[in-house]
């Protein structure tokens, strides 16, 4: 194993950015608080197993269900927000950038259908 220690480790930290995920949701949490928190869990853990050797690779798949919401948040959500001023101008939302506001909303959808 490369970046979890156990079977266990993995499944805590799914469950700790879970909880945060629906923190965020629910309103217990900003959305600056929850980026600062969940620090781009997807990318940051490497949960696609790029960086895994072949006991972790096998480790993320057995989970893999558990781990495409923590997907959605990087390449659906992270990936689309911008500044809530920069969310207002024609450019960004031609580009399909959005704000903080949208970012909740996308997660509070995420969290009912896959939390």
């Amino acid at each position: 194993m490369v970046i979890f220690e156990s079977e266990a480790h993995l499944i805590d930290s799914l469950g700790h950015h879970d909880d945060l995920i629906r923190q965020c949701a629910q309103g217990h949490m900003s959305f600056a608080d929850f980026c600062s928190e969940y620090h781009d869990y997807y990318a940051f853990y490497a949960l696609d197993g790029h960086e895994s050797d072949e006991e972790e690779r096998v480790l993320l798949e057995k989970y893999e269900k558990r781990i495409e919401p923590h997907r959605i948040v990087a390449e659906e959500i992270l990936a689309g927000v911008c500044s809530d001023a920069d969310a207002q101008l024609e450019i960004y939302q031609r580009a399909g950038r959005f704000g903080s506001a949208e970012a909740v909303r996308r997660l509070c959808e995420l969290a009912a259908l896959n939390l």
